[in-house]
Parts: C-alpha cells; sequence; structure tokens
C-alpha cells in the first residue's frame, strides 16, 4: 500500500492486542524452529520430503475447509478462471521455495536460508516497484542497495554466489506478489495450491527410487514423522491469519524478522555452522538495510498517515 492510497482512502488501523501478539510469536516461532524438524528427515531425499509436505498439508487443510464449510473459493474461481492457472503457478513457487529450504536444511546450510529471508523483504519491495510501478523512498533504495552489496561482497570474497539465498528470496517475495492479487485468502489459496500439486506428487512417488515408491511405506510406522508435515505447515499459517486481525500491519512486519533471527541463532549456536567475518560482512550489510527499511515502514505507517490524513 502506497502513501498515496492510504491518504485518499483513510483505512482504521487495527488495534494490537496482547492476544494478537502471543499468537504471532508462536507462529514465527514455530517458522524459525523448523530446521529442527527437516534435520530429522536427512535420512530422505528433498524432493520426497517436499511431496510429503504438500500431500499431507492438503489432507489437513481439506479437513479444515470441510469442518468450516469453506466452499466460497469455488465461486470466486468460477467467477475469475483465470486464478486457477495463477494459483497453480505460485503454488509451484512455494514449491520451489520449500524445496530449496529443505535442501539447505539437510544440506548444513542453515545460515545461507536465513541470509534469504532476510533479503526476501527487500526483495519484495523491488518487486512492488517493477511490477505495480510504486515509487520508492530514499531509505528503500538505500536499503535495497546494501542487500545488493551484501551479495556483491559474497561473491567476491566467498568466491561463490548464494544461490540458495537467492532463490528463496526471490521465491518467496514472488509468491507474495502474487498473493497481494489473488482475491482468495491464504488458506484457500493454500489448499487450492496443494490439491493441483498432488497429483504431481503422486507420479514422482510412482517413478522414484525412494523409500516413499513403495506402498507398505505407507502403512507402516515410519510414516508418522514425515505426516507431521502437514499440520506443522498448516499450524503456523492459521496463527498468523488470526493474528493479522489482532496485530497493527507495521508491529507484524517487525515480527516477521523472528523467524529468520531464529534460524540464524540455530544455524551459529546449535548447528554450530561457520560464521566468519566475511560473513559477519555479508549480514551486517543486510542488517543494516533491514534497519534503515524498519525506520522508513514505521515512518509511514497506515496509523500515522490516517492522522495526517485527518487534519
Amino acid at each position: 500500500m502506497t502513501t498515496q492510497n492510504v491518504l485518499k482512502k483513510p483505512v482504521a488501523p487495527i488495534q494490537t492486542t496482547r492476544r494478537g501478539i502471543i499468537t504471532a510469536l508462536i507462529a514465527f516461532s514455530i517458522w524459525g524452529a523448523f530446521p529442527l524438524y527437516f534435520k530429522q528427515l536427512a535420512a530422505y531425499d528433498a524432493t520426497e520430503i517436499i511431496g510429503h509436505r504438500i500431500v499431507w498439508t492438503f489432507l489437513c487443510l481439506l479437513v479444515v475447509l470441510i469442518l468450516t464449510k469453506r466452499w466460497q473459493w469455488i465461486t470466486t474461481l468460477k467467477e475469475q478462471p483465470k486464478w486457477i492457472a495463477l494459483t497453480f503457478v505460485s503454488g509451484l513457487i512455494i514449491a520451489t521455495n520449500w524445496l530449496t529450504y529443505v535442501w539447505a536444511v539437510n544440506h548444513d546450510q542453515i545460515l545461507e536460508a536465513s541470509l534469504g529471508y532476510f533479503i526476501g523483504p527487500l526483495v519484495g519491495v523491488a518487486l512492488s516497484m517493477i511490477l505495480f510501478k510504486e515509487r520508492l523512498r530514499t531509505l528503500q533504495w538505500v536499503a535495497i542497495g546494501f542487500a545488493l552489496l551484501s551479495v556483491v561482497i559474497q561473491v567476491v570474497m566467498l568466491g561463490s554466489l548464494p544461490w540458495i539465498s537467492l532463490v528463496l528470496a526471490f521465491s518467496f517475495s514472488t509468491y507474495g506478489t502474487i498473493q497481494r492479487q489473488t482475491p482468495l485468502t491464504a488458506v484457500d489459496a493454500m489448499f487450492i495450491e496443494t490439491a493441483m500439486l498432488v497429483p504431481l506428487c503422486i507420479w514422482w512417488f510412482w517413478q522414484a527410487d525412494v523409500v516413499s515408491s513403495q506402498i507398505g511405506f505407507w502403512f507402516s510406522a515410519n510414516i508418522w514423522l514425515l505426516m507431521l508435515a502437514g499440520p506443522i505447515t498448516l499450524i503456523p499459517l492459521l496463527l498468523f491469519n488470526k493474528s493479522t486481525k489482532l496485530v497493527a500491519y507495521s508491529i507484524l512486519s517487525f515480527m516477521n524478522y523472528l523467524t529468520p533471527t531464529f534460524i540464524f541463532f540455530l544455524a551459529v549456536f546449535y548447528y554450530k555452522e561457520p560464521f566468519d567475518l566475511h560473513r559477519l560482512a555479508v549480514f551486517g550489510l543486510i542488517w543494516l538495510g533491514l534497519l534503515l527499511f524498519s525506520i522508513d515502514l514505521w515512518r509511514h505507517r497506515p496509523s500515522k498517515m490516517l492522522k495526517t490524513a485527518s487534519k
């Protein structure tokens, strides 16, 4: 939302509640603890893990939709059929994000994953400028500049392109850009995304030479840990959706940084991934960019714009 839009059509800001803060904190904490779960699945192929995540998330969402009788999305897709194809594309994009993340976790690249989610908000701002012709403010330009500089430093000092970080940042930001435009709710959109991807997953299981290719495995006690991928994916999503109605957007935006921060601490202090001065320089630039981005976000928060417009 641009400042200009806020001024033209003021919207009453959401009142932040203690319950909302706790709900959001639980959601971000679960997302931040994902490496602990996916590390337990290191024996499985990354694609196999994501296949199970899609299948079990779909089944969990199906139960939720049946219990809550959420079928409005059928009418929405009938009225706007283009979103069937666009939702399938967004499903492929988020599946790519999930696959990259799991691969990174199980190949001891959790720091790279953390960096990707730190970069994500800045990539999202850049995409808004390109796709929606939004004008960036000075601090936003500076923040993006620091992000670009951090990538250059990693290439020069470490001799490699941080492809994990870039894939995660661009896939998540692109997915978020599509979600900004969709008439579907986050829960409905994910249900449709996973529903369309389930046949691809079943085909992959059938032709791949992995444990899940064996019918007996699906009825064994060994599958329960993979089945958890469904509720583990769904629970923080439901909690986050709940928090968006109980926490002001500006505060929720700051809390978004908790997830990559938790992942960062797990990588450095629990899994003991190398964190030398070169990586400190890379992360330092990103953190500085995010600080400036956060200052700009706070200065132009909806509640402040509403007060300005009412004068």
